[in-house]
């Protein structure tokens, strides 16, 4: 594989992440905007998970993207997703 591929496949990969994270984002704000009286607390906590999602998406991005940049110190990101390898955009659905 040469450098611009590596490169090409790097960016799709961050790319890819940061579009999955804007879209837990969105359905939490469709969540809560929707949400009746007699369920808007269980539709609170669905939002706050996938904004917790969309956060550990994004860390995960920021770290590929340290890496890739050869920046060091840039710890991994925390909770499920820390496991991710680079090379495996969705490894964490693999469990």
């Amino acid at each position: 594989m040469t450098d611009q591929e590596g490169a090409s496949f790097s960016a799709g990969q961050d790319s890819g992440t940061r579009l999955s994270a804007c879209l837990a984002r969105m359905a939490a704000i469709q969540l809560v905007e929707e949400a009746r009286w007699w369920n808007r607390w269980r539709r609170r906590l669905m939002a706050r998970a996938l904004v917790a999602c969309a956060d550990e998406l994004e860390e995960q991005a920021d770290a590929w993207r340290a890496d890739a940049a050869g920046v060091s110190g840039a710890g991994p990101a925390r909770g499920h997703l820390a496991a991710v390898a680079p090379h495996e955009p969705f490894g964490h659905l693999a469990r």
